[in-house]
């Protein structure tokens, strides 16, 4: 058995004669050719471990430069290894990341590229046939398991770990009963695993005084899913120790809610100025969320320690790749995190949910002893689709010829004959939809697209300004147009996951009916704690919007407004304005649109159809109906979830 790591003392280390013997091995393995190297492996394949944080930013370990969060076993493994100073991730959200990485694939080509929500568990999820490293590897001999975070589909679904290549799967399918560190289930191999916690939202507000006694204990319960996902890893590792695994180790660690074991929570208490988070901006409340985020991934760092730990008891530790990394960068001021205390994304502009630096630029640490020369970095430009060319590298795989990755084995064994990108390119639909493109030592980013399809294109450069604040393309209108032209042939257009809206069409020239007198009677859902009650809806301000309850209790479809006009009307026709603010949750899909005397019985729809994800108006013309009350009913989101959300609406008549 190995030293024990201690999540709270400093990195532990070797002993200089295993130091000394495994710097030994490294430089033996690094001076043979790469196909004697190939040879060696086909004796025993090597175990390869994929640790997937969620949402840790690119500066929140300590040898990445994380000043307040102890991290001593992930320090290690970098100082045993080499670290990559420049990995980006597959996106700046988690679906669509963890495709990126399962099928080597970037956001212009994969069949994932936003966090696709199904109206009951789950996201839109990986067709039955997709190549995945799960089904690579099965092929090769190895036993697959996946543990953690899945998100690439619900139970049932042709998406499922074990229909995508995994032999053995432990963890949430859905990424939103991710958010509630105490679920009252997880799924293991199709099979509902009951725990015992109570039932809560994983997003509320606490009412009443902060510093009551029990007041923030509702929020906590028995069964901590991070240490029951720790130990599945441990027993599948065991009980796989004679033949050649490969584990995706996917923690939902340090996604919020800020949620920890009070021994975790210990090792922070009164450390730093605390101010009780209330659950004012999502997710949970907690009394000290600083020591609570701290503690989260001090505790993610002791269960690789253990994992480390288990490799050298049982003598696996010099043939097993152990690979570390996050999905995404580290998250903005919600939640109770707190971006400027930590400073998670370092000297990067940008957090989670945007394609600057911030959201995209992530850890990579590489561990594997004889091989990985220790100590090392690397500034190799890398990304996360690049990892199944690796892997089938490392595991004597012929690789796919149809991924948009470069193996990057050579640089993990110190080689020089390491082939480059020529780019490196992403593409996000939310958030007003964004592109982005590196090129060598420029980054370009589009921004907006769907209020400007043709919006500027800003350029930076990464070797000068890696915080990304001068914008140089006015300086360099040459390079602008190689990355536009990149972002035009590096895509595909999604079905599922339009970039693009389609362009506007024309509006008809009937007149529109006043809305001096409109007066809402009932709405079925309202977000009272921001503001976005159902009023927003017709108040002739674009720049509002009504938006049903997203914290708390979050009521599905059909989701409705009923609206008293002040008189009868004849009415012809509607326009729907989405949401102006770049966002699109709670953009309406599917929809039913009423008129009638009476509030309570307003009959059958006179229109139904679909609107398009877009920020325009979209206008829905019916035959001349009389009546006083209106009804507009949502019964499906843009995204499938559990949404609905007006800026205006407006009607056509007299």
């Amino acid at each position: 058995m190995s030293e024990s790591r201690s999540a709270s003392g400093s990195a532990p280390r070797r002993s200089r004669r295993q130091f000394i013997k495994g710097a030994g091995a490294a430089a033996a393995a690094l001076a043979l050719p790469r196909s004697i190297f190939a040879d060696e492996r086909q004796a025993r394949k090597p175990n390869i471990i994929f640790i997937m944080a969620d949402d840790l930013g690119y500066a929140e370990l300590g040898c990445c430069g994380q000043r307040k969060i102890r991290t001593p076993n992930l320090d290690r493994l970098a100082a045993e290894g080499v670290r990559f100073t420049q990995f980006y991730s597959g996106s700046t959200v988690c679906a669509p990341s963890r495709c990126c990485l399962l099928t080597g694939k970037h956001t212009g080509h994969a069949y994932i590229r936003d966090n696709g929500e199904l109206p009951t568990e789950g996201q839109w999820p990986l067709p039955h046939d997709t190549p995945t490293i799960g089904r690579m590897l099965q092929r090769a001999g190895y036993a697959t398991g996946a543990i953690g975070k899945w998100g690439l589909g619900g139970p049932g679904s042709t998406g499922e770990p074990n229909q995508q290549g995994f032999d053995h799967w432990f963890g949430y399918l859905c990424q939103r009963q991710a958010h509630n560190y105490y679920p009252t289930y997880l799924w293991r191999n199709g099979q509902k695993v009951p725990l015992d916690n109570p039932t809560f939202s994983a997003h509320q507000r606490l009412d009443g005084v902060p510093d009551a006694p029990g007041g923030f204990d509702r929020f906590n319960g028995s069964s901590y899913a991070p240490d029951l996902m720790i130990n599945e890893a441990l027993e599948f590792v065991r009980e796989n120790q004679k033949r050649p695994f490969f584990l995706y180790y996917a923690t939902i660690v340090p996604h919020l809610a800020i949620q920890v074991p009070e021994d975790s929570l210990a090792e922070y208490g009164g450390k730093w100025p605390e101010t009780p988070y209330l659950g004012d901006r999502g997710y949970l409340p907690h009394p000290t969320p600083r020591a609570g985020y701290a503690a989260m991934v001090t505790r993610m760092d002791r269960d690789i320690g253990r994992l480390l730990d288990l490799l050298e008891e049982l003598g696996l530790a010099d043939d097993t790749l152990v690979m570390f990394t996050s999905d995404n960068g580290a998250t903005f001021d919600i939640g109770g995190y707190d971006p400027e205390f930590f400073e998670g994304t370092g000297p990067l502009r940008g957090h989670k949910t945007n394609l600057y630096e911030g959201g995209i630029r992530v850890p990579l640490i590489a561990h594997w002893p004889g091989h990985i020369r220790p100590g090392t970095t690397t500034s190799h430009v890398a990304a996360l689709w690049d990892v199944l060319l690796t892997l089938a590298e490392v595991a004597g795989v012929q690789p796919r010829s149809d991924t948009d990755g470069v193996s990057f084995l050579p640089t993990l064994l110190g080689q020089s004959a390491q082939k480059q990108h020529p780019y490196l390119y992403w593409e996000f639909r939310s958030g007003g939809g964004s592109q982005a493109v590196r090129m060598g030592r420029w980054k370009g980013l589009r921004r907006n697209l769907t209020r400007q399809r043709n919006a500027p294109i800003e350029l930076y450069d990464l070797e000068t300004d890696i915080g990304e604040t001068k914008n140089l393309a006015d300086q360099h209108p040459e390079i602008v147009h190689k990355i536009a032209r990149i972002m035009q042939s590096a895509r595909t257009e999604s079905e599922h996951f339009p970039l693009l809206p389609p362009p506007p069409p024309a509006l008809s020239d009937l007149p529109t009916i006043p809305k001096d007198n409109w007066r809402l009677v009932r709405v079925d859902s309202e977000s009272d704690f921001n503001g976005m009650m159902g009023r927003l809806a017709f108040d002739g301000d674009e720049s509002t919007h009504w938006h049903t309850q997203w914290k708390d209790a979050q009521p599905d479809h059909p989701h409705e407004l009923v609206i008293d006009l002040g008189q009868r009307r004849e009415i012809q026709g509607f326009r729907y304005l989405p949401r102006t603010d770049g966002g699109v949750n709670g953009t309406i899909r599917e929809f039913e649109f009423f008129v009638g005397d009476d509030p309570d019985r307003l009959g059958q729809p006179v229109a139904a159809g679909r609107f398009a994800l877009a920020t325009y108006e979209q206008e829905i013309l019916f035959a001349r109906t009389a009546g006083r009350y209106i009804c507009i009913r949502s019964r499906s989101e843009i995204h499938g979830k559990p949404f609905a959300c007006i800026a205006e609406l407006t009607l056509l008549g007299q």
